[in-house]
């Protein structure tokens, strides 16, 4: 069963456990900071703005949406906010059974997020990193273009959706990443700030590939 471990504040990067890796394994071409990693994660904002909107649009054509002030008021933003714990411990749920997943916090980077050295195929990676942006982004949008307009659930349910949407962008940048970078067949693993590939089963198409 996977282990979760909490570690608290994270301060610096030398904090995180560095990994095992075969020979061969290839360094994702990712920001090596999270200064870094939060500037290109707000490009993958766009598409979710594009995908908000249109969700809103088919609601508007559906005769169910007119404009309301009340949707993102405080209250629905920090109830939509509290949604980031769930949402790393659904990442760390989807982790192999036999991986030990630390749990850190940065009030400086405004984040919490989960940290493992265990090694995971690129389909489940992928999964793992969407899962929580469909649970508690797309999930709720759909839900609430089938409820009727000006209505405390109705106002909730946007908020919720589409700021938890906007979180994941850090995590679509790595299923961007496993897409383009990450051959067929090849495993994935975390050691310290960066994420590395390798083709577990195949040591002689591994080496051409690190080439």
């Amino acid at each position: 069963m996977m282990k979760l471990v909490w570690r608290g504040k994270f301060k610096d990067k030398a904090q995180l456990e560095q990994g095992e890796l075969p020979e061969g394994a290839v360094k994702f071409k990712e920001p090596n900071s999270f200064l870094k990693l939060n500037l290109v994660a707000f490009l993958f904002m766009l598409p979710v703005f594009i995908l908000i909107g249109i969700i809103i649009y088919i609601k508007r054509e559906m005769g169910m949406y007119g404009n309301n002030s009340d949707v993102f008021n405080a209250k629905w933003v920090f109830l939509a906010l509290l949604g980031i714990i769930p949402h790393e411990l659904i990442h760390a749920a989807l982790f192999p059974k036999e991986a030990e997943v630390h749990v850190w916090y940065s009030l400086k980077h405004l984040l919490v997020f989960v940290h493992s050295v265990c090694p995971m195929s690129k389909k489940r990676f992928i999964w793992m990193s969407l899962m929580p942006s469909i649970v508690f982004g797309l999930l709720p949008l759909i839900l609430w273009l089938f409820i009727p307009e000006h209505n405390q659930i109705s106002n909730f349910l946007l908020c919720f959706g589409s700021i938890n949407l906007l979180v994941g962008a850090g995590d679509y940048l790595n299923v961007f990443n496993a897409l383009v970078q990450m051959p067929k067949g090849a495993v994935t693993q975390m050691s310290g700030f960066h994420s590395y590939w390798y083709l577990k089963d195949n040591p002689e198409l591994r080496k051409q590939n690190a080439e």
